[in-house]
């Protein structure tokens, strides 16, 4: 994970006005590498990197506040830092090490009985019953950092065994998780969707802090493009795992992208990868988390860009005539618009310039007709084992059939079902004098009664507390002792260290 561009992850940002009407920005930042937090405040923004930070969608702008970032915590300046207040070119004012001001999540871990998760098994053909494995975080070694969160990992008792291992240290990343834990193993079986691997636990709560599913050598397609070879079977795969997806189980997968799509090199199979911000069909945006247990420290939680669609029960429920109208909707909504996208690339590579802004209008339905109207010609560089009129016409099949799907009108055949909520745990608070929240850059202090435990609390108020919290950090890529065993818990043990994985 040596790009700051991967290494970064930015939560919910709070802009104000200083007394000489520039703004200043703060908000909490990960660094992917180390796993740890910091409040960062940005000061001295003027209104044109305002406008851009607020309107780009590409990682440009950030560049200089991420390398700013990544050379400070790389060089050992501020090995206990909490804080850093830097301009928008990434020059640093000053680096803070106040553990009152730690925004350092102290996030809830449910036990697995919470998960209910079913023990039946599904896939195109047939249904079975498989138990899914769990292990301790303490049970998997460290071989390879893939982008936060996610890790390449083997089991202490399988060590040539490679997994992914995707955690979460916060309340947004935990919805992520939850969703893509139901549906991996509500669908564990299906030849074309990533399997669950394990459950994985905590080693002394028992609580879920992830899961590992198989880790897939070779590379995703948009990694691949220019050296393998583009197979018409996986197009055709990928439309029919998005029928099964969306018509039969009642899923949006919701980023359907290259760096999405792999081939599994023992089956040879398109595989779909990455159900983090996957959700029932028809619900906009989504969270784990009640209504009823938010609070005012709780991070928000990821919203989709696709618009609301209507699920196949709610337009049962509606006139005729509406049913047509938003069959056609339907039809047309994001898994399959990128789908089209997907394909149309790898065959034609046009257009070589497309944005994450063109990309986001295509996947509303804008322009997709031109692109579905054809004809297709394959790009010079394009790497096919078929004409590229055959991955158009298998195209042109796939709508035709989905069209006349009858799901669309009578209803998903086997919709998932699993909880659209955890269950609420116990929240505690405990009363402190002059608490300053970290976000607040006002400076306004209280009386209040604070979170130390439940959904999403700060770690710093749980420690003085005297509660037990969840520790994630870990040496630095740069720091690392080759010479020993690191776990997936950020600590070194006892033992021979296998050899770490470089992509």
């Amino acid at each position: 994970m040596e790009a700051a561009e991967l290494r970064f992850t930015q939560f919910p940002t709070a802009f104000s006005r200083q007394p000489d009407g520039l703004r200043s920005v703060c908000f909490p930042i990960h660094d992917g590498d180390s796993r740890r937090w910091l409040r960062l405040n940005i000061v001295d923004v003027d209104d044109a990197t305002h406008q851009l930070w607020s309107t780009s969608r590409s990682y440009s702008p950030w560049a200089p506040i991420h390398n700013a970032l990544a050379a400070m915590i790389d060089s050992g300046r501020a090995p206990d830092a909490t804080g850093v207040v830097m301009t928008a070119d990434g020059t640093i004012i000053s680096i803070s090490s106040d553990v009152s001001k730690d925004v350092t999540p102290g996030t809830y871990y449910a036990p697995l009985d919470d998960y209910q998760l079913s023990s039946s098994s599904s896939s195109t053909t047939s249904t079975t019953t498989t138990k899914i494995a769990t292990i301790p975080r303490d049970r998997l070694i460290e071989l390879g950092r893939l982008a936060p969160f996610t890790d390449v990992v083997a089991p202490i008792s399988s060590p040539s065994e490679r997994l992914v291992f995707k955690h979460y240290e916060d309340g947004q990343v935990m919805t992520d998780v939850w969703y893509s834990i139901q549906i991996m193993a509500g669908m564990l079986g299906h030849p074309n969707i990533i399997p669950i691997r394990h459950v994985v636990l905590h080693e002394h709560s028992g609580g879920v802090v992830g899961f590992t599913m198989p880790f897939l050598a070779g590379g995703n397609l948009e990694a691949t493009r220019a050296s393998r070879t583009f197979k018409l079977k996986w197009a055709k795969q990928l439309f029919q795992a998005l029928d099964d997806l969306n018509l039969q189980y009642g899923i949006d997968h919701r980023d359907i992208r290259l760096r999405n799509l792999m081939v599994d090199p023992v089956t040879d199979n398109l595989v779909i990868i990455d159900l983090g911000i996957a959700r029932r069909r028809g619900l906009s945006g989504g969270t784990c988390v009640p209504p009823t247990a938010s609070h005012p420290l709780i991070f928000l939680p990821l919203q989709s860009p696709k618009p609301t669609l209507q699920s196949p029960e709610l337009l049962l429920s509606q006139p005729p005539e509406k049913q047509a109208v938003a069959t056609i909707k339907m039809e047309k909504d994001a898994d399959v618009n990128a789908a089209i996208i997907a394909v149309h690339d790898l065959v034609t590579r046009s257009p070589t310039d497309r944005s994450w802004e063109t990309d986001s209008n295509l996947w509303n339905g804008e322009g997709i007709d031109t692109i579905t109207a054809g004809p297709w010609t394959a790009h010079p560089d394009a790497r096919l084992d078929s004409p590229a009129e055959s991955y158009h016409a298998a195209l042109d099949d796939w709508l035709r059939r989905r069209r006349a799907d009858p799901r669309y009108r009578h209803g998903l055949s086997t919709p998932l079902d699993f909880p659209k909520h955890m269950p609420i745990p116990r929240g505690d608070s405990v009363r402190m004098l002059d608490y300053q929240c970290p976000l607040d850059t006002a400076g306004y202090k209280a009386v209040t009664q604070v979170l130390v435990s439940g959904y999403d609390f700060f770690r710093r108020d749980a420690v003085c507390a005297g509660r037990a919290v969840v520790d994630w950090t870990r040496p630095l890529t740069t720091t690392m002792d080759p010479a020993r065993m690191l776990l997936a818990t950020g600590q070194y043990t006892e033992g021979v260290p296998a050899s770490r994985e470089t992509s």
